[in-house]
């Protein structure tokens, strides 16, 4: 029987893809990457037609002094202060600039995997690891080198998340997936100098090795995420899962000793500069967090948040969102449930824990209780490789992602905060 048309360009474009992978890979990642990163190019330089995307101008802009001209300048906003500041300063990281007196141990918040890599690239860039004096703004060169580490490593992490989705559910799924991280609002921060990028690389190159049963190189690559964010300490509770899962089958267990190592590295850091090898804790208390029910964050966001309704203040808005987007993605997950592997679901446990049980909640005054909670999101892997599996659900998710990636770049580019 003669096949139609549209069946054989399909069959041969399948067989396109098996013969070129990479080629393949490279066209699916590329579009929605190119895409997406033109839209934030375009809005950065017309940032000043989205001014109603600005909140209030005495609170919620970011404070941080202009670095270089405009555009680039819009890119140099909350967080990327203090990654470019460690990154800046050389042996000691910047830490010794920002110390109780001055910050109250805020900057040893910020583990320093990112910063060490901006600084390696930027050895290359005249001009770009002149000292910063304390109090002093980083020079714009080193900005330039850190928006180009990270679009790169995002660029790379696309590339892992391509093959991995790919093997759990098709070609059309590793499209929709890298899609549906594209789009999502708060992907801004993939290519902002945070450390997104390169926590999403490690984190992707972890179930990737996993999934092909390469013990040592996945327990590397949770070392290096716990090196990278405090999360990539729960990559044990994956790796453990997948050992028990796999141990009749030539599964290792020795090597998932390495996934604490980029922490303890970083604690024997602290203690023999600092004398004190929590600094990291204590930060997070500083930034207002502190240990509670997983449930605590999202009761008391909510009952914050909507006093005085319907007359919310920006603060209460604020937090009513955040509230909001745990409460949605933890039913997204419950939903999710049956449908991921026992690793994917060990990750979503451990994600769950970390993020929820430690809100900003020692200020009652302030209801942003889960504050960060939609970018926090992009590192909910099992979660968007489940979405990616449907289409329906990928529409569901992608329309309003869309509209919110619209809003959220103009709040950026205008330093506005979004996460």
């Amino acid at each position: 029987m003669t096949l139609s048309l549209p069946r054989a360009a399909v069959i041969q474009r399948d067989q396109r893809d098996e013969l070129h992978p990479l080629l393949v890979a490279l066209r699916d990642v590329g579009l929605p990457l190119v895409l997406t990163r033109l839209l934030l190019l375009a809005m950065t330089l017309t940032a000043s037609d989205w001014r109603f995307a600005v909140p209030d101008p005495g609170r919620f802009l970011s404070q941080t002094p202009p670095v270089g001209g405009l555009p680039l300048a819009r890119w140099y906003n909350w967080d990327a202060a203090w990654y470019l500041r460690v990154a800046g300063n050389g042996p000691q990281m910047g830490y010794s600039h920002f110390t109780a007196d001055v910050h109250h141990f805020n900057t040893f918040a910020f583990f320093p995997l990112y910063p060490l890599a901006v600084r390696v690239a930027a050895l290359v860039v005249p001009g770009a690891l002149d000292p910063v004096p304390a109090g002093g703004q980083i020079r714009p060169q080193l900005l330039v080198v850190a928006l180009v580490v990270s679009n790169v490593l995002f660029v790379l992490a696309l590339l892992a998340l391509y093959p991995l989705a790919r093997s759990r559910a098709g070609p059309a799924a590793a499209r929709r997936a890298v899609w549906l991280l594209c789009l999502f609002p708060t992907s801004i921060f993939f290519s902002a100098p945070y450390s997104e990028s390169l926590f999403l690389l490690w984190l992707v190159l972890f179930f990737l090795a996993l999934g092909r049963r390469h013990w040592w190189l996945a327990a590397l690559c949770g070392a290096l995420a716990s090196a990278t964010r405090s999360l990539g300490v729960g990559l044990v509770l994956p790796y453990l899962v997948a050992y028990w899962l796999n141990r009749r089958a030539g599964a290792r267990l020795v090597p998932v000793v390495l996934i604490p190592l980029g922490l303890a590295g970083y604690m024997l850091y602290q203690w023999l500069a600092w004398g004190d090898p929590l600094l990291f804790q204590k930060a997070e208390q500083a930034w207002q967090r502190s240990l509670a029910l997983p449930w605590a964050g999202i009761v008391d966001g909510l009952s914050w948040s909507l006093r005085g309704w319907p007359h919310l203040t920006q603060p209460q808005w604020r937090g009513l969102t955040d509230a909001l987007y745990a409460t949605v993605f933890v039913g997204l997950t419950a939903l999710a449930w049956r449908d991921l592997e026992w690793v994917e679901r060990a990750y979503a446990v451990v994600f769950w824990l970390y993020v929820l049980c430690e809100p900003q909640i020692s200020d009652p005054n302030y209801p942003d209780t889960l504050i960060s909670m939609a970018r926090f999101l992009l590192m909910l892997l099992p979660l968007w490789l489940w979405l990616a599996r449907s289409r329906r659900r990928t529409w569901l998710m992608a329309v309003p992602s869309t509209l919110a990636l619209l809003f959220y770049a103009a709040r950026w580019v205008n330093r506005g905060w979004i996460g």
